[in-house]
């Protein structure tokens, strides 16, 4: 495997240099930097322009400019603009906030997709199958543009309007419990008499469920209690058992009820670390949480069951880590216009670990949900399409005919053969996303790449240009290598 990963990296450098020596040609031969000061009436303006020639190297010739602005690279040089601004410090300010905006819209495209994708495949022709189709298509369609903008009328003005003073309606909460016993009829499936029984089920639960939040003004001050924190953890130990292993495999349950517990007073544990909360902190405290979670499976699982004991171990105890810094998080909130449309923070912004996130989450989730809800589009239905042709292979049958329970058989079995062709599409979309967050970040105000790219296109800037284009097909080339790699891991027969 490593020398697979190896060959790959090496057979993306001639990929990089080609897309290198392309992209100048084309931002070299696309405008004159100087147009602009050769219709000038300044007297100075042949002193001007002889500045410009100099500070751009227009009078060196293509290839010595190629060359010298290629070996630059490699000293961390992208040149500079026409301002003799560094470019690589532009770039490194909007790299931040350009890809803190495209990696949560693509994970967030990813995860909603494949999961709608596997759901839609479960129940193949049912309402839920046509909704999620109809609404995928709806979404790949739209202009992202368009879609942005009414993000920020309906997303950002009127919910901010009603945060300002929320609760629940009686009839919104019918409607809330309306719309959730559909979505669970879809998801049981089945006879008409198992769906109706999932429908009122799960109506009256969510009904029940708001009506008390809205009486106890939880909206107002949201928050979850400790026996709400430990029944959540309980349900995902198990949730994190079945993944693994049937519920008959006890050791494996135990491992994850026990990790999702230890974890539980590990939390308690490190409470000031939590109220107290920083970057390096968070990664300290998710690698105590995994390895607590091995540690965990390894001790309980027995010698049969000890690796999916130690996978479920590892999620439980993550779960638990999710469900307490979600509780953090939401503690943090207050009511009020918390949706931004401008920017991606508050200006001069000096707060705790938790507020700061919570700010962050205000000026980040409409522009990233206008580029997910796009994205996820193609992710819902490479899945649907590829896990409907792996449901009807033969290994499928035979792991349905030993009696594995159906979890099993479509997380273990079919979900990741499926997920190879899915893995091409992760670097076609993300392409996509980068070309979508060009015009979200001119939309919501972002001073971004995007922002970059724009301004040197109309200011006929070649080196802040070619800056953008550099980061991007780095980017794509080194996530097509990743993509590959992945092949190989799914499926071994492919590393030969």
């Amino acid at each position: 495997m490593f020398f697979f990963i190896v060959r790959r990296f090496l057979v993306s450098i001639p990929i990089l240099l080609a897309s290198t020596f392309l992209s100048f040609f084309l931002v070299t031969i696309s405008g004159d930097p100087l147009a602009e000061y050769r219709q000038s009436r300044d007297p100075n303006r042949e002193q001007t322009m002889a500045q410009m020639r100099k500070l751009l190297e227009l009078d060196v010739p293509f290839h010595e400019r190629y060359f010298s602005w290629l070996t630059g690279l490699f000293r961390g040089d992208f040149g500079v603009n026409r301002d003799g601004q560094d470019v690589w410090a532009l770039l490194s300010q909007a790299m931040g906030t350009t890809f803190r905006l495209i990696i949560l819209a693509t994970l967030a495209s990813i995860l909603i997709g494949l999961v709608i994708g596997i759901i839609t495949a479960v129940r193949q022709y049912s309402a839920l199958d046509y909704t999620s189709t109809f609404a995928a298509f709806l979404f790949f369609s739209l202009p992202v543009f368009w879609l942005a903008v009414m993000l920020k009328e309906f997303g950002a003005i009127k919910l901010n309007n009603y945060l300002e003073e929320p609760g629940f309606s009686v009839v919104g909460i019918i409607v809330i419990g309306v719309l959730s016993g559909l979505i669970a009829a879809g998801l049981v499936g089945g006879a008409l008499q198992r769906r109706a029984v999932a429908f009122f089920a799960v109506g009256a639960v969510m009904v029940g469920l708001f009506a008390v939040l809205d009486a106890t003004d939880w909206i107002v001050n949201p928050g979850l209690s400790l026996p709400v924190v430990i029944l959540l953890s309980l349900a995902g130990g198990v949730l994190a058992a079945m993944i693994y292993a049937p519920l008959s495999a006890q050791q494996v349950v135990i491992s994850a009820l026990a990790a999702a517990s230890l974890a539980v007073v590990a939390s308690l544990v490190f409470d000031s670390w939590i109220d107290d909360m920083t970057w390096t902190r968070m990664f300290l405290l998710t690698i105590l949480t995994l390895g607590l979670g091995a540690a965990t499976g390894a001790a309980l699982g027995g010698e049969i069951d000890r690796r999916p004991a130690i996978r479920a171990g590892m999620t439980a105890a993550f779960l638990v880590g999710a469900i307490v810094s979600f509780d953090r998080f939401i503690s943090a909130w207050e009511p009020g216009r918390t949706i931004a449309t401008i920017g991606p923070k508050t200006p001069n912004l000096d707060a705790p670990f938790w507020e700061t996130m919570v700010d962050y989450a205000g000026h980040q989730i409409l522009p990233s949900l206008a580029l997910a809800l796009i994205g996820f589009a193609t992710f819902m239905r490479f899945t649907r399409s590829s896990m409907l042709d792996t449901l009807k292979s033969d290994y499928v049958r035979t792991a349905k005919a030993k009696g594995l329970p159906g979890t099993q058989v479509i997380m273990r079995h079919a979900f990741r053969t499926a997920l190879i062709p899915v893995m091409t599409v992760v670097t076609i979309s993300f392409a996509t996303i980068i070309e979508g967050a060009v015009i979200t970040e001119r939309v919501f105000a972002w001073k971004g790449m995007g922002s970059l790219f724009v301004e040197g296109l109309v200011d006929v800037d070649p080196y802040p240009v070619m800056g953008f284009l550099v980061i991007t097909s780095v980017s794509i080339v080194l996530l097509n290598a990743v993509a590959d790699i992945m092949y190989a891991y799914l499926d071994p027969r492919i590393r030969r």
